[in-house]
């Protein structure tokens, strides 16, 4: 019951029926918890062993608080022992964001790495920005012989980085090395305009990959596809300059939570070791 309610169940009383002769509780409504207070001071007062029935009652309440103390320091410690663990679980995680965000963003300049396939050729083209070195992405890129320009060997649309992989399987490269073709690959935007053409390709062999990178410079044809890069490289570098600034929040916030918790729990000691220090003095 709070502080009010007593106040008004006080005051509410009929004390016209209290006797102001002697401490009588009879025809009282109280609470347990008031109740009991009430019998102690009078056994307290009324008593004629009134110290010791004070001391005894004293010697409850500190016992009490005690116990409450106690189970308080019990919940602080081993929640000051919990920090170290959700911070570190907190910090891996958004460390692991970072290097991801890290590595896509890197992977935007850099051709992609196929691994080798003893049934195909595989060709990694990277079709990038001349000037600001972004992955162009939503292009298609062709393999063609040299002498047969005209005729696809194998296609693909570039990746949000700009990456595609080109394939030619067992049969076409049997084919292509023994007439000694020449390879070479063109970028086209999606209504067929060639933006690129050329391109140093290594002459195809099984279980083998090359690598082509084909820089384009700016024009209304392109312009989209370097708008689409350049939006995705400002996303990815808010995202991770949002991450760094959550892992030093991460640190601070818990460091302060951490420096909180251990006053609270030394000032609890504190009070739990002066209640035993008056226990034991008595």
């Amino acid at each position: 019951m709070s502080s009010q309610n007593d106040s008004d169940n006080t005051a509410n009383q009929d004390w016209s029926n209290f006797d102001f002769t002697r401490w009588n509780l009879d025809n009282l409504n109280l609470d347990p918890k008031a109740a009991t207070l009430a019998t102690w001071l009078r056994d307290v007062t009324l008593s004629p062993q009134g110290s010791q029935k004070f001391a005894d009652g004293l010697t409850v309440v500190k016992a009490g608080a005690l116990q409450s103390l106690q189970e308080q320091v019990n919940v602080l410690q081993k929640r000051a022992s919990s920090i170290d663990g959700e911070l570190e679980s907190r910090l891996s995680t958004t460390r692991k964001q970072i290097s991801a965000l890290e590595e896509s963003i890197r992977s935007g300049a850099v051709p992609v790495v196929a691994a080798p396939d003893p049934e195909s050729f595989q060709v990694a083209a990277k079709v990038l920005d001349q000037e600001k070195s972004l992955g162009l992405p939503g292009l298609h890129v062709r393999l063609y012989e040299t002498k047969s320009p005209q005729v696809t060997l194998a296609s693909a649309t570039t990746d949000p980085n700009g990456n595609a992989i080109l394939k030619l399987n067992r049969d076409q490269v049997d084919r292509l090395s023994k007439s000694g073709a020449v390879l070479a690959t063109e970028v086209l935007t999606p209504n067929n305009k060639a933006v690129f053409t050329g391109g140093a390709v290594p002459p195809p062999q099984l279980n083998e990959t090359g690598t082509v990178m084909a820089p384009i410079g700016a024009s209304a044809d392109v312009a989209p596809h370097l708008n689409a890069a350049t939006a995705l490289m400002e996303r990815q570098q808010d995202l991770l300059n949002k991450a760094t600034i959550k892992l030093e929040d991460l640190q601070t916030r818990y460091g302060q939570l951490k420096n909180d918790l251990q006053q609270q729990l030394q000032e609890t000691q504190a009070i739990v070791a002066d209640l035993r220090s008056s226990a034991g003095s008595k």
